[in-house]
């Protein structure tokens, strides 16, 4: 992998930071993206004045990226902290990449390939389940429920700080509005996001997790066996997708199984 000078110029609009001494780029399409998908944006949200818009959309936004930073900064420490590579991160639209160099103090192996994969969504489930514990701690109301996403079960928490909010004096209640719509935002995404990505699906990490794990288990057949399986559950999640007339995740799985498809008739029948 070539890097890039810290000293070179960057595109217009592109962030660029360190975290725990892990280079970050963010590039301008990251935030379109969030603000896109955002309940907030457009006037999505009934019933609300500007003001609520306004910090709903600030709040979201803040989710967004705290999650995917969490994301990436398992995989970045697990490989800069375990096998000594030099890890750098990049945000850009759906979603991020971990990037490093290969000088490892010691090669990771098919094991450290599904533990770098599973760190990732590792950490954003450990950090939505830490802000539910946080929030049980100071008995805060809590709402539990089990949403789906075709076979998949998804935990559904919301909190409610609003219990008080009538007695509240206005200058309290819009940061709390803020910091509600944040952890109900946040803890969405932590859920959703982090099981979603532990589907045994390529090129998500659960997909990469699969494809490790077969491998050590059937060295001559484990990688097209983890293929075939991102395949057939991704053709499976996006036919369910159409018939629920969710187009866009039903584009979503789509790709992913031609990729699989793609990937096959590559590797095994050229």
């Amino acid at each position: 992998m070539s890097e890039t000078s810290d000293s070179a110029p960057l595109p217009k609009g592109t962030v660029s930071f360190r975290l725990w001494n892990i280079p970050v780029t963010i590039k301008p399409f990251f935030w379109l993206i969030a603000l896109f998908f955002s309940p907030y944006f457009g006037g999505r949200v009934s019933d609300a004045d500007s003001r609520v818009l306004f910090l709903g959309l600030l709040a979201w936004i803040a989710a967004w990226f705290l999650n995917f930073i969490i994301h990436e900064m398992g995989h970045a420490l697990v490989v800069r902290h375990l096998f000594g590579a030099s890890p750098k991160i990049t945000l850009f639209g759906f979603g991020g990449v971990t990037t490093w160099q290969p000088y490892y103090r010691r090669a990771p192996g098919r094991w450290g390939d599904v533990l770098t994969s599973l760190a990732g969504p590792g950490a954003e489930l450990a950090a939505a389940f830490l802000i539910v514990g946080i929030l049980a701690y100071f008995r805060l109301p809590l709402e539990w429920g089990l949403t789906s996403f075709g076979p998949v079960p998804i935990p559904a928490v919301a909190v409610n700080l609003f219990a008080s909010a009538a007695s509240s004096p206005g200058s309290v209640y819009l940061p709390k509005v803020a910091l509600e719509i944040f952890l109900n935002s946040f803890l969405w995404m932590g859920f959703f996001w982090g099981i979603l990505n532990l589907l045994p699906i390529l090129p998500l990490d659960g997909g990469h997790i699969s494809r490790g794990f077969f491998a050590q288990l059937f060295p001559e057949r484990g990688e097209r066996l983890a293929l075939w399986i991102s395949m057939i559950l991704a053709a499976f999640l996006a036919g369910y997708c159409i018939t629920s007339r969710n187009y866009f995740m039903a584009v979503f799985f789509g790709l992913f199984a031609h990729l699989s498809w793609v990937e096959l008739r590559k590797r095994y029948e050229a």
